[in-house]
């Protein structure tokens, strides 16, 4: 196996990048970094550096999956995950119209089912509750807003409850090429903390949807990551770094 370069505080080092149940993806620079783990059974997330992207992200888990002895090895045709409503975020939205030629009213009829739109001024009220009771500053209240009062768009589905674009036959998709994000990103041996992140970014990347849908001014979700970006890796794992024990806390407190 190749050996590889890595600078630490200024050394050089090179050695062998794989040990067993450890893995550790690097971008020829040496310096973006997405460490996952097992841990417990399950794929687990322990280290990435702050320029690591959602798409390097996706692409370790995908490379992580093959070197162990989870039942995720063998996910080629499985179609588990496909039977599960799929999230399509705001960035879904844009690679769907760019992969397809279609408008964005076309791209909205035939691949997103719409959820009932969010209440703003409960969002407005509830985020001002937050801030004044629980002592968050708006960015922080809105984020924990924005975790509990979600609704994504989805993926239609078959009358058997399977994603419209699953091949039922092959077990394959046939939109694998543009296919949302977290069909790439979500495997059903998610550790905790991998867990908390996907379920974060579809969060972030549904608000962000309903702002392109209009439901929702971009000055209201301007803590959002994905304002700014036009593909998966401009943004990045550091952004959605969030307190999920004070976040429990707080709404049990709240609600």
């Amino acid at each position: 196996m190749d050996a590889m370069i890595i600078m630490i505080k200024g050394a050089c080092f090179n050695f062998v990048n794989f040990f067993k149940g450890n893995n550790i993806i690097m971008d020829s620079r040496g310096s973006k970094m997405v460490r996952l783990e097992l841990e417990k059974e399950k794929i687990e997330l322990k280290e990435y550096s702050d320029d690591a992207s959602l798409q390097e992200l996706t692409k370790e888990v995908e490379s992580f999956r093959l070197t162990n002895h989870l039942k995720t090895r063998y996910c080629k045709g499985c179609g588990e995950c496909c039977n599960q409503p799929i999230p399509v975020m705001g960035l879904d939205i844009m690679i769907l119209q760019e992969n397809t030629g279609l408008s964005l009213y076309k791209v909205l009829e035939k691949y997103i089912v719409f959820p009932q739109k969010p209440n703003l001024n409960s969002r407005r009220d509830g985020i001002k509750e937050f801030v004044n009771m629980c002592g968050l500053s708006k960015s922080e209240a809105a984020l924990l807003y924005e975790y509990n009062q979600c609704e994504p768009l989805i993926l239609p589905r078959k009358k058997d409850g399977t994603c419209s674009f699953l091949n039922n036959q092959t077990g394959l998709c046939t939109i694998y090429e543009y296919r949302p994000f977290t069909c790439g990103l979500y495997i059903c041996t998610m550790g905790d903390e991998l867990s908390m992140l996907q379920e974060m970014i579809v969060r972030q990347g549904t608000w962000y949807a309903y702002s392109l849908l209009g439901w929702v001014d971009r000055g209201e979700i301007s803590h959002n990551p994905f304002l700014n970006a036009d593909s998966y890796d401009r943004v990045y794992i550091k952004d959605f770094k969030f307190n999920s024990e004070r976040a429990i806390e707080q709404l049990f407190f709240y609600f």
